[in-house]
């Protein structure tokens, strides 16, 4: 009798190894893949990131031209609307 079920243990615990070797390179997969993901959403964000300092910038320096700043005035305007927006 466990001569009989020598075999079947050989065969199950074969299946299992296989199993989890199939489960390590799934990890790898995904692994990579959500790396490049995250890359991915990275780039994105600092793309939409970028458009609103443009902006603001630009909306500085239309402000400068119609109203100059006086001395030492712009730069601290300037740094509390960036740093009020968050950059």
């Amino acid at each position: 009798m466990m001569n009989s079920s020598l075999p079947e243990k050989v065969k199950l615990l074969s299946m299992l190894t296989e199993i989890y070797d199939q489960l390590e390179e799934l990890e790898i997969v995904l692994e990579a893949s959500f790396s490049d993901l995250r890359i991915q959403m990275n780039t994105e964000e600092q793309k939409k990131l970028s458009a609103p300092v443009q902006r603001l910038t630009m909306l500085e320096k239309e402000l400068d031209r119609i109203n100059p700043p006086s001395h030492g005035h712009n730069n601290s305007v300037s740094r509390a609307l960036k740093l009020e927006m968050g950059f």
